[in-house]
């Protein structure tokens, strides 16, 4: 398995698939190879080198270490703090409750999505991206995913077809955290994908309003204009002081698709790097459940299931696969019928994707509310999920009754 980690957590015994630079930037004869040497870890460390990839089938996986094994080079590397420059240690005390991080995780996004609005609004008058404010609404952001990502998921669910782009963009960034948490990897690149996701559709300042905003499809002439805002993305942030690859690659290869059909590069496989897999697969996601000017976004089931048959031709099948476990197949803030008719919202997903903990609110038959209640479906076998529902068709607001509990 190939995956991403920040170099101070390299260890001998690893093997590297890539150094996540060009050959000319390391010190090594080669991309790809073996620790064996401590003196291979200080030149890493001396390098400049943040991140890298390791090939786990070849190799020794994070887990496999113990520290009995480190050596002293390696000892000082795993000292350090993987938090961000410039922002304090997160502190892992004991986790809030879920509707505590909920209350904050609101305003987050709001601020998230009104820094973003006047980001654009300032890159398109030829401003430069300002990274001080990104870093430190991605910060609070990376904490409430650590916290506890259902916060910011649910939240998520929340659209406004005329605010799409700014909304997208905050949901990217919370999207790629969550799946970068689940996926164990380092503090750090959790952090680098939030803002990688914040801004990965900063080109589109430079797009034409009658093209980015059309209700119609889009001429082969338009979809060439729209297409160009993933190069000119790339462009902006890498004249941005403070972006590292790990963000870059969000905003630059989200549009790659895993057979190569993509674009702008048509790389295909592994020639996309692991977080670029894994921003298409986040991208089409939200962009598929979102509300837009020209169509209804679709439930996150119905979606999932979408994504499953492009496994393999859009996307990495194993990552899609993790995607899924990390967002579950009824995200927070989902609307689902039980077996026994009463109509519930997800509250929060647990490891069985069928059986997450719901709230219940109204016996369909008789159309009576009862008093909100919540349930663990995996701790009981009295109900279970028949479907997902529609907000609108029922006329209910799931986070009306998130607040709630």
């Amino acid at each position: 398995m190939i995956k991403t980690i920040s170099v101070k957590q390299i260890r001998n015994g690893m093997y590297i698939h890539d150094l996540n630079c060009s050959w000319l930037e390391h010190p090594f004869a080669r991309n790809q190879f073996k620790i064996t040497d401590s003196a291979d870890i200080k030149k890493l460390l001396k390098s400049g080198i943040k991140t890298l990839k390791i090939d786990t089938d070849k190799g020794l996986d994070i887990e496999a270490n113990s520290e009995q094994t480190k050596q002293p080079a390696e000892q000082n590397a795993s000292s350090v703090s993987n938090t961000p420059p410039g922002t304090a240690p997160h502190n892992r005390k004991k986790p809030q409750n879920l509707k505590a991080v909920r209350t904050k995780a609101k305003d987050i996004k709001k601020q998230a999505e009104g820094l973003i609005s006047t980001i654009m609004s300032d890159v398109k008058l030829g401003q430069q991206v300002k990274m001080k404010e990104v870093t430190s609404i991605v910060n609070n952001m990376s904490e409430s995913v650590l916290d506890n990502h259902n916060a910011l998921l649910g939240l998520s669910r929340i659209r406004h077809w005329d605010a799409y782009t700014f909304e997208h963009s905050v949901n990217i960034g919370v999207l790629m955290m969550s799946f970068a948490k689940s996926r164990s990897m380092p503090e750090t690149v959790i952090h680098d994908v939030g803002v990688g996701g914040f801004l990965h559709d900063i080109g589109k300042t430079l797009t034409p309003d009658e093209i980015l905003n059309k209700p119609d499809k889009l001429t082969d002439d338009e979809f060439v204009i729209m297409r160009r805002h993933v190069v000119d993305s790339r462009i902006i942030l890498e004249k941005t002081p403070g972006i590292n690859q790990n963000a870059l690659d969000v905003a630059a290869l989200h549009h790659e698709k895993y057979d190569g059909s993509g674009y702008p590069n048509g790389w295909k496989g592994d020639q996309i790097s692991e977080i670029g897999q894994m921003s298409a697969i986040v991208d089409v996601y939200d962009a598929l459940t979102a509300d837009r000017c020209y169509h209804k976004g679709q439930d996150p089931s119905v979606v999932l299931k979408r994504m499953l048959s492009w496994a393999g031709s859009h996307f990495n099948p194993q990552l899609l696969q993790e995607f899924i476990q990390c967002v579950g197949i009824y995200p927070p803030a989902t609307l689902v019928m039980l077996n026994k008719k009463y109509l519930a919202v997800v509250y929060e997903t647990g490891k069985n994707l069928l059986m997450p903990k719901i709230i219940i609110f109204l016996n369909t038959r008789t159309r009576e509310t009862i008093e909100p209640k919540l349930i663990d479906l995996a701790g009981q076998d009295k109900y279970k999920i028949t479907s997902s529902e529609s907000d609108q068709q029922w006329n209910v607001d799931p986070q009306k009754y998130l607040d709630l509990v």
